[in-house]
């Protein structure tokens, strides 16, 4: 298991148990109960996607580079639609865009 999977699970678990907590450092705010269940979806795709790509070839990791990169994708849609999403939405963005880059390596 490469270390990029480890982080991504890592991030996909605080994000299914702790949401809270983790918008909370991020944004300084609490968050509302929707955005504790898009954290949640987002935390179970991140740590689904650790485990699929655990031990998965390259080709699937191109593949998820281009699932990361579509979701960071629709968060920049949202800062840029919504301000009260700026932030968080800009903070995902760049960890989504990160994990792409580091993927499609």
């Amino acid at each position: 298991m490469k270390s990029l999977e480890v982080i991504r699970g890592l991030v996909g678990l605080c994000q299914l148990v702790r949401p809270q907590l983790l918008y909370r450092a991020v944004t300084g705010a609490p968050p509302s109960p929707g955005a504790v269940v898009v954290m949640r979806v987002l935390g179970a795709r991140h740590l689904g996607q650790a485990l699929l790509l655990a031990r998965a070839g390259q080709t699937l990791h191109r593949c998820g580079a281009l699932v990361d990169l579509a979701h960071a994708a629709t968060m920049v849609a949202v800062a840029c639609g919504d301000r009260r999403w700026r932030k968080p939405a800009g903070i995902d963005a760049v960890l989504a865009s990160t994990f792409a880059a580091t993927e499609a390596r």
